[in-house]
């Protein structure tokens, strides 16, 4: 995924970029990153793998692996925490015979949801902190 912006600030190996807000920052697991200025625009927290320097417009990009990686994260581990913890309490109900089937598969999926989003969080931290998810000038377009 590409952008374009301008470079605000640079400081060691990482620099201040504002950009224009785009309908795929919605899904994207380094938006923790991006501080907005206005609805339009938001100021993005990228490597500056190129020495870009205050007010060079730049193109950045992140990973096309770490953005499927982040997306699987974000939209189906949930889901997968949920239809597992459905299943396990299906089975506990079924090892236990006195308990009611459907309402162990609830609350045991919602044990897990929770415990899935919990986990998405750490991971969260996790993933804005490694700077292999986080996007990188690629080329400075003009100074």
């Amino acid at each position: 995924m590409k952008e374009e912006g301008i470079v605000i600030d640079t400081y060691g190996e990482y620099a201040k970029v504002e950009a224009r807000r785009s309908p795929s920052c919605e899904g994207c697991m380094s938006r923790d990153t991006c501080k907005p200025y206005d609805n339009a625009s938001m100021v993005i927290e990228v490597v500056n793998t190129i020495n870009a320097r205050a007010g060079d417009r730049v193109c950045f990009e992140i990973e096309a692996a770490a953005l499927l990686k982040s997306t699987f994260v974000i939209y189906l581990m949930p889901v997968i925490f949920l239809l597992v913890g459905a299943w396990a309490g299906g089975v506990a109900a079924d090892y236990f015979k006195s308990w009611d089937k459907e309402t162990v598969s609830v609350i045991s999926a919602c044990i897990f949801f929770l415990t899935g989003v919990f986990i998405l969080f750490s991971l969260n931290r996790y993933f804005s902190k490694n700077k292999r998810y986080k996007p990188a000038i690629k080329e400075i377009l003009s100074t």
